[in-house]
């Protein structure tokens, strides 16, 4: 087993609520520095937000949020240079940083993870009274594999091309899949995030829904190929009515280039740690997320600064998480 697949099995599950709103820094904040997040009104805006406010109150650092299409446009332009921080995801880093798959044309070797937030969660859902119960139904039927370009869609097709499922995929943002499923124009949609989802939720009020579970079977076949994602439980009724549904998590966090300033990034690091009381109060799915969770997880190199504070709260760091210019 590769170290990637041997650290990624270890990801933990989150099925938890999140929602609210950036709260504002305090004045103490001189350095002004950016962070390219994710669409506003989703969970993980949230939850990033969160995280920037505790830095900006526990720092000398202003961490400005920003809206973006997500993980995979921030990997561009912290790769450009146009981003200080960047939200990202296992994948996204794994693939920037060693230049495959989808930025086999654009790599950034000089990609370092700073840490995780908390996992994130697949979603596959489909109406009610589409008659389709297992993802082999899928075949053939009009889906939304979900937004295009975002990292749920990547991993849609990905997961569907291990299990052999191959449906009419129909490629468009969430809130038009969402308002093709309602019309019946759509048997489902698909998205990832940190539930319950709100258009998941939205739809299911308007049309009631069925979230496809997988087997133990397909677990097994989708984490062996992609051991970055690991199983996770949606707890019955986190959508009205539905039961507990088996699906796939991957860790989001914040990254980094290499030459953002070391000291800069110690001191973030060590105000989000010291202060993650308060983000995992406020959003849910970082509670149990901690240091050793983003040693045991990190799918590419630490960022000098930030492995300068876990090697001082004595963690063991694997070498091949040591970036080069620590070594």
């Amino acid at each position: 087993m590769t170290t990637l697949s041997r650290k990624a099995r270890l990801l933990l599950p989150a099925s938890l609520i999140a929602i609210g709103s950036l709260g504002a820094v305090t004045a103490q904040a001189s350095t002004s520095l950016n962070i390219g997040a994710a669409p506003t009104g989703t969970g993980w805006f949230f939850g990033i937000s969160e995280g920037a406010r505790v830095i900006s109150a526990n720092t000398d650092y202003e961490i400005t949020v920003r809206e973006t299409g997500g993980t995979r446009e921030n990997a561009i332009r912290l790769g450009r240079g146009e981003l200080d921080l960047a939200f990202t995801e296992a994948l996204v880093g794994y693939e920037m940083y060693n230049g495959i798959g989808r930025f086999e044309d654009t790599p950034n070797p000089d990609a370092r993870l700073i840490y995780w937030i908390a996992p994130s969660t697949m979603h596959w859902a489909v109406r009610e009274d589409s008659g389709i119960e297992t993802f082999e139904d899928l075949d053939g039927q009009r889906f939304n594999p979900s937004s295009i370009g975002g990292g749920g869609e990547y991993i849609t097709e990905l997961v569907f091309g291990i299990l052999g499922v191959e449906p009419d995929f129909q490629r468009m943002r969430i809130d038009d899949a969402a308002e093709g499923v309602i019309d019946g124009r759509l048997v489902g949609f698909s998205y990832n995030g940190v539930p319950p989802i709100p258009a998941f939720t939205e739809v299911h009020s308007s049309r009631t829904l069925r979230l496809l579970s997988l087997t133990d079977e397909q677990v097994e076949a989708v984490t062996e190929e992609l051991p970055f994602l690991a199983a996770t439980v949606i707890p019955a009724d986190t959508y009205r009515g539905m039961p507990d549904t088996t699906s796939l998590s991957i860790y989001m966090g914040v990254a980094a280039n290499a030459d953002l300033d070391n000291d800069t990034v110690y001191e973030i690091t060590k105000a989000y740690w010291e202060n993650h009381e308060q983000v995992a109060n406020s959003f849910k799915p970082a509670d149990g997320v901690t240091p050793q969770t983003v040693i045991d997880n990190a799918t590419f190199p630490l960022h000098a600064g930030a492995l300068r504070y876990y090697q001082e709260l004595g963690l063991e760091i694997p070498e091949d998480v040591i970036p080069p210019e620590a070594q």
